[in-house]
C-alpha cells in the first residue's frame, strides 16, 4: 500500500498524537541504582551534603529549538551562529547556598577542577560527622579518576 505523509499525519493527528520535540532519557539510568542512592542518601543530615556540578555557556546557549507560526508560514527568529566565548562553571551547593564557585574560560579540564576543590570547597568541608563532609558530583568526566578520590580522601571528606 502506498500512502502519502500527509495521510499518515492526519490519521496519527486524528487519535491525538502530536509532533513534539523529544524528551531525551539517560539509557544508562538504572532505577535499582537510583533507589539504592536515595535510601543511602537518606542516612545523612542535610546539613552534611554539598552538591557540586558544572555548567558551560556560548553565545548559542539560549537560543530556541521551536517557535509559533501561522500554519503555512515558516517561524524564524534571527540569532547567533557563531559559539564566540565559552565560559564553564562549577559551583557547590549546600543549604545556605552557594558557597564556592570558580569559573574558567573555556572547558573545564580535570587539572583545573582538581584545583578548585583543593584550595576553596575542600577547606570548608569538615571530617565525619560534621557539617559538609559529604559531597555529591554528577558523572561528568572531570569528576572521576583516582586522583579526585585522593584529594578528597586527604581532607577526610566522603
Amino acid at each position: 500500500i502506498s500512502v502519502h505523509f500527509t495521510t499518515i499525519f492526519c490519521e496519527l493527528e486524528r487519535i491525538g498524537l502530536s509532533y513534539k520535540k523529544l524528551k531525551r532519557t539517560a539509557k544508562e539510568c538504572n532505577e535499582t541504582l537510583r533507589a539504592e542512592f536515595v535510601a543511602r542518601m537518606a542516612q545523612y543530615d542535610p546539613s552534611e551534603l554539598g552538591f557540586i556540578d558544572e555548567m558551560s555557556k556560548d553565545e548559542r546557549t539560549p537560543g530556541r529549538c521551536y517557535g509559533w507560526s501561522k500554519k503555512g508560514k515558516c517561524v524564524e527568529k534571527q540569532q547567533v551562529f557563531v559559539r564566540g566565548r565559552r565560559t564553564s562553571t562549577e559551583a557547590l551547593l549546600t543549604l545556605d547556598g552557594i558557597i564556592a564557585a570558580t569559573v574558567v574560560e573555556g572547558s573545564m579540564t580535570q587539572e583545573l577542577f582538581l584545583d578548585w576543590p583543593e584550595n576553596i570547597v575542600l577547606p570548608k568541608c569538615s571530617a565525619y560527622p560534621g557539617p559538609l563532609n559529604v559531597l555529591v558530583m554528577d558523572n561528568a568526566k572531570i569528576h572521576h579518576g583516582a586522583e579526585v578520590l585522593e584529594l578528597i580522601d586527604r581532607f577526610g571528606a566522603l
